[in-house]
């Protein structure tokens, strides 16, 4: 039965199905749609007539719209919002899809709307949940929140011109001049052997960067105690713990600069890196950056994914535009999709 059912039931399920989805969405487990300050509220799965599931949806009411019209639905809980996801097992087809979309309880759960997103519009796992939504009878509205950038490190590095000579030359001069003021070293983590000394020494960091210069704060990872716990609870999840992987880059007893993310199949997801402007002229962020690219590839990296934002440093760094960031709403009723698309896609 494809009815939403005891979130201690579902854990194995949604664990199974990030573990079937395309390999850089393996972070889709239940501990990540339980993280940080605003975990999913709902779990529900949708199941083949074998009963094996094919679909996860870890739910939250979130507000739409101006205020003053009280519109409320469903979206997709994650803790990182430049990371949402559904969980999909890859192998099914979109009509299997949507024959287990279809279950009445499961549509119950969903709401007359959901949203998903920020997503990677052209992410076969989206594009696989999109026709099989539609199959269903569902709309789905569409709108672009931004350009997505990733570096095929793979390529680069096979072409033997990446990382630069003249780049590489110019990183030793800031390790020389760094060097020059106290012993250089960088600290490399996972979430399963990472210490809250080294969460601390990451929200320095963030406290002495631009973020830090912000009134509201900014966005902070690790400064703020609230999104500090999002990771924290995350490396709960063993399998989740060995994914997060970052470094931190010391000059003498100052932590100036660190990197962050995870590691998903062959590709790295960033989520964050910073530096302290005190050490700005030295540039040690860009060091440790090429760093952490360098030590991924030697795991097996291939594929670099800066997420969303503008070109800017990530080109130099070698990304590409891969395409575009979108936010969905998929709604059940063809009518109140009619009424709802001005009000998303404005």
């Amino acid at each position: 039965m494809n009815a939403p059912f005891n979130p201690d039931l579902v854990k194995d399920a949604f664990d199974a199905l990030a573990e079937a989805d395309q390999p850089d969405r393996a972070f889709l487990r239940r501990q990540w749609f339980e993280s940080g300050p605003e975990p999913a509220t709902n779990f529900a799965v949708a199941r083949g007539a074998s009963g094996k599931p094919l679909v996860g949806f870890a739910l939250r009411p979130k507000s739409i719209g101006p205020s003053s019209l009280g519109l409320k639905v469903n979206e997709i809980a994650g803790p990182y919002w430049p990371m949402r996801g559904v969980p999909v097992d890859a192998q099914a087809s979109p009509s299997e899809l949507a024959a287990a979309i279809q279950d009445k309880a499961l549509t119950k759960a969903l709401g007359p709307a959901f949203r998903l997103g920020p997503v990677a519009r052209d992410h076969a796992s989206i594009q696989l949940l999109s026709e099989a939504m539609t199959l269903a009878g569902w709309t789905v509205l569409s709108k672009t929140v931004g350009q997505h950038f990733a570096v095929d490190l793979a390529t680069k590095i096979a072409s033997g011109t990446w990382p630069s000579t003249r780049g590489q030359r110019k990183r030793r001069w800031h390790v020389r001049n760094m060097e020059k003021i106290a012993p250089v070293r960088t600290e490399c983590f996972t979430g399963a052997d990472w210490t809250p000394e080294t969460r601390d020494a990451m929200a320095t960091i963030e406290a002495k960067s631009w973020l830090g210069t912000l009134e509201d704060g900014g966005d902070t990872k690790f400064r703020d105690p609230a999104l500090r716990s999002t990771w924290e609870d995350a490396a709960k999840d063993p399998a989740l713990a060995a994914m997060i992987r970052g470094s931190v880059f010391w000059i003498g007893e100052d932590p100036v600069a660190f990197t962050f993310g995870l590691d998903c199949g062959p590709s790295r997801l960033l989520i964050a890196n910073n530096f302290d402007l005190n050490f700005k002229k030295e540039s040690p962020v860009i060091v440790l950056i090429y760093d952490d690219f360098l030590k991924a590839a030697e795991r097996g990296i291939e594929r670099m994914d800066l997420g969303l934002g503008d070109a800017g440093y990530k080109s130099d760094m070698g990304a590409d535009e891969v395409g575009a960031f979108v936010d969905l709403m998929f709604v059940q009723s063809p009518l109140f999709a009619r009424a709802l698309r001005p009000l998303w896609e404005r």
